[in-house]
């Protein structure tokens, strides 16, 4: 335990600077959502990796190229649009799409030929979009507006408080498994502390910080981005229980690998920026 909150606190501290670097980058009129892009690229490509060790796991091998191209391309997307226009956004994603499409065609003809085309060609694609696509949503919601930092922070905290209370809930009183086939690990009880907790964290926030929610939504919030963080994790549960492994790398001491890490705000990040967007 002791580790685990040593380097979380790192880990909070470096997102910090990291965004307080882009909070004085977009003030300084130079760009905005820079650092956070480049923070997501990096994590993208050690991500690229785990999916390969997953995917490996289970016996197909993806294309790492294509894999990193595919997921950092698709992750950064938002800060691009702010050059492109709103106008030229959505051909913007169709033609990133077809380019990743053709880069993933070229890397296995080039490297495998036909040997497992199929298989192969589908994780990777899989990899791209799965890492891409939450990556991009996190991005959006910091650039969203002008108070898109403090959404992104709202977000983060959200759904990792929710991690951290069904953790301790369920180390305390779970009970009854919620999905024993999946994650033995999570309870009902579990899952009730951690909803809690987010709908807490996201009051607070709502109060003392900038983001228009008004008291009740931000509660709601709270536990439907909460709900999907959870779900977020379930998915990646199954990608390991199908590849028979307990962590996608042993990069991080306690917390397992960096997809084990981000695995929630990917699936949630959808949710929160739809719901920022209606409330």
């Amino acid at each position: 335990m002791k580790t685990r909150i040593i380097l979380g606190s790192v880990m909070i501290s470096v997102l910090a600077g990291v965004m307080a670097l882009d909070w004085w980058l977009e003030h300084a009129r130079i760009i905005r959502g820079l650092p956070i892009a480049i923070l997501l690229m990096l994590i993208a490509s050690q991500a690229v990796w785990e999916m390969a060790k997953l995917c490996g796991s289970a016996g197909v091998l993806i294309l790492g190229l294509s894999g990193v191209i595919g997921a950092a391309g698709l992750g950064t997307l938002p800060l691009w649009w702010q050059f492109v226009g709103a106008e030229l956004s959505g051909q913007a994603v169709m033609l990133l799409l077809a380019g990743i499409v053709w880069i993933i065609f070229l890397e296995q003809m080039i490297t495998r030929r036909t040997t497992d085309a199929i298989r192969t060609i589908a994780c990777t694609m899989l990899t791209a979009l799965y890492l891409g696509i939450g990556g991009a949503m996190i991005l959006q919601i910091r650039m969203s507006d002008s108070n898109g930092w403090m959404k992104l922070i709202m977000f983060l905290a959200v759904v990792k408080s929710t991690d951290i209370g069904a953790y301790f809930t369920g180390s305390a009183i779970g009970k009854h498994k919620l999905i024993p086939w999946l994650s033995p690990g999570k309870s009902w009880e579990g899952l009730i502390g951690g909803l809690a907790a987010a709908a807490g964290v996201s009051i607070l926030i709502a109060h003392f910080g900038s983001v228009g929610l008004a008291i009740w939504k931000a509660g709601l919030f709270g536990v439907i981005v909460g709900l999907a963080g959870q779900f977020g994790d379930l998915c990646e549960s199954l990608l390991k229980r199908s590849a028979r492994i307990k962590d996608s790398s042993s990069m991080v001491p306690e917390f397992g690998g960096v997809l084990d890490i981000i695995d929630s705000p990917l699936i949630a990040a959808p949710a929160a920026y739809g719901l920022f967007a209606i409330m």
